[in-house]
């Protein structure tokens, strides 16, 4: 789950996803676009650094009150493998109601991308590559340290 405001650059870079998450998560917005749905892609990669402040968020930084995520480094989340994006809103950034976001995940479950709203527990603007469990197994981050993210990708089947 994105944190939001940061004293860290937030990556929007596609260029840093995978390549078949890449095109997936283009047309997705693409789609959600022309049916006037205003969303865009607030968060790609994610820094080991910014993975490290979210998750002191409602841990050692108080507010908010409650942990923003379980990853405790970006190699839990698949946002530090490439493979997973938030998207938000480009009029109303967050203040968006869940039916919102179930609009925008109709276009990436239709370029076979799972959703965060989806989990028992929500997190709305996540989407990630479909072939990817909920989070990055062990398996993952022997590959990721073994061969880069090209190793993960290949195993997915995002390369």
């Amino acid at each position: 789950m994105s944190a939001g405001v940061s004293g860290l650059a937030v990556n929007r870079e596609l260029a840093r996803l995978a390549p078949k998450f890449q095109a997936a998560v283009a047309a997705a917005i693409a789609a959600c676009n022309a049916r006037g749905v205003d969303a865009y892609v607030y968060e790609a990669y994610r820094s080991e650094e910014l993975q490290a402040e979210y998750y002191a968020r409602g841990r050692t930084e108080i507010p908010p009150t409650r942990p923003v995520t379980n990853a405790s480094t970006n190699l839990y989340s698949w946002h530090g493998y490439g493979l997973a994006v938030d998207v938000i809103s480009r009029s109303k950034s967050w203040d968006q109601g869940e039916s919102w976001f179930a609009d925008v995940a109709t276009e990436f479950k239709k370029v076979g991308c799972k959703w965060g709203g989806d989990w028992t527990v929500k997190d709305l603007p996540h989407f990630q590559w479909g072939a990817c469990k909920p989070s990055p197994s062990d398996r993952a981050r022997v590959l990721i340290r073994e061969g880069g993210v090209a190793a993960v990708w290949l195993v997915v089947g995002a390369e």
